[in-house]
């Protein structure tokens, strides 16, 4: 394989005595394989000036961008390369990547995960698409419960989310007791008795926890309710009820493999 650096000197070389499309856009990507990102740059915009057709080139110099932090024009790059590039192409993963993360850059996160979406759905395992939604829903989910804790402090929700960051600190008396304030100033919200559960079976105080999770469950329709009453009714002898509720909880896509783990336990 021959060096990039010769490589690269030698694609120079073409460029300044017979320029085109194909040599400039060459030169970019040597350029860009070895991370010399802002020299790349202008080698794709010079492909371009003679060939505005190649969406490898948006595609590349959109990345280029990115990674100097250029954001704004990356976008505009990428939207390029998005109408150019054949509908099925292995670049097509690239572009739906790459736009979802510079639509997340840009502050637009919901147009950032239409992308990232649109690319798992056809290739579910794209390992960095997979870690970048992630973070971003986490991102998004984290911003909405600190705006409505902040907003909405005297509420059943806001204190809820208050004792959530008082666990996240360590204070567990004081962040049950929130959880026990947030509960009775809305009896028929479902989420404190929920949170009250799962700190109690921390401390192994399954016999506390279950009447909690029985009430749960009939305001709730979340499987952890169910997995979690499983495992409370196992920890106290109550195998039938354990039994039910882990199979209920195996169904769910969330709960599937640690229900799985604890039925299997209980037949031991």
């Amino acid at each position: 394989m021959a060096d990039p650096a010769q490589q690269e000197k030698v694609l120079h070389q073409q460029v300044q005595q017979k320029p085109s499309a194909d040599s400039w856009q060459r030169l970019g990507l040597i350029r860009h394989l070895q991370n010399h990102f802002s020299a790349a740059i202008p080698a794709f915009r010079e492909a371009l000036t003679l060939d505005p057709s190649l969406w490898t080139s948006h595609l590349f110099l959109g990345i280029d961008l990115y990674r100097t932090n250029q954001f704004k024009a990356a976008l505009e790059a990428l939207q390029h390369a998005d109408q150019l590039a054949p509908v099925v192409h292995a670049g097509r993963d690239e572009v739906d990547y790459w736009l979802g993360a510079t639509n997340v850059a840009l502050q637009q996160p919901w147009i950032g995960l239409q992308s990232l979406e649109k690319l798992l759905a056809r290739n579910p395992k794209h390992a960095a698409a997979l870690e970048l939604a992630t973070q971003t829903y986490t991102d998004l989910g984290s911003k909405f419960w600190n705006d409505v804790a902040e907003r909405d402090f005297e509420t059943s929700e806001g204190r809820e989310v208050f004792g959530h960051m008082l666990e996240d600190e360590g204070n567990a008396a004081k962040a049950m007791e929130t959880y026990r304030v947030s509960q009775v100033m809305n009896p028929k919200r479902p989420g404190p008795r929920l949170a009250m559960a799962r700190m109690l079976l921390k401390e192994n105080k399954s016999t506390e926890a279950l009447p909690l999770l029985k009430e749960e469950l009939t305001l709730s329709t979340d499987p952890e309710v169910l997995l979690l009453a499983g495992l409370a009714a196992a920890q106290i002898g109550d195998g039938v009820a354990a039994e039910r509720w882990l199979k209920e909880a195996e169904r769910w896509e969330s709960t599937k493999t640690d229900a799985a783990t604890a039925l299997a336990a209980l037949k031991r």
